[in-house]
C-alpha cells in the first residue's frame, strides 16, 4: 500500500506531521529573514550565521525531534498490530 508524504503507515492523514512541516519551513523563513536583515545592516558574517543556526535548530529542533519519536512508536505500533493478525489467523 502506497502512502502520500503526510499520511501514516495505514494511509490515514496525519495532522503531526503536517503541523511539524509547517513549523520547519516557518523555522527556515525566520532564519532567511535575520540572515537578509543581518547582510542589509552589515554585521559580521559569522555572527548572522551563528544566530541563523541557532533560531533554526531553536525553533525547527523540537519538531525534527517529534516527528522521529512519532515515527518510531507508529512502527511499534505496527509490529503489534502484525502479531496480532498473526495470532489471530492461528487460533
Amino acid at each position: 500500500m502506497k502512502v502520500g508524504f503526510f499520511e501514516d503507515a495505514n494511509g490515514d492523514k496525519s495532522n503531526s506531521r503536517l503541523m511539524a512541516d509547517i513549523v520547519i519551513v516557518a523555522a527556515l523563513v525566520f532564519s532567511f529573514i535575520l540572515i537578509y536583515v543581518g547582510y542589509k545592516a552589515a554585521e559580521s558574517t559569522l555572527l548572522i550565521a551563528t544566530s541563523s543556526g541557532l533560531v533554526f535548530t531553536t525553533i525547527a529542533g523540537p519538531a525534527l525531534l517529534f516527528l522521529f519519536l512519532q515515527k518510531k512508536e507508529e512502527g511499534k505500533q505496527e509490529e503489534v498490530k502484525q502479531e496480532l493478525e498473526i495470532k489471530a489467523k492461528i487460533l
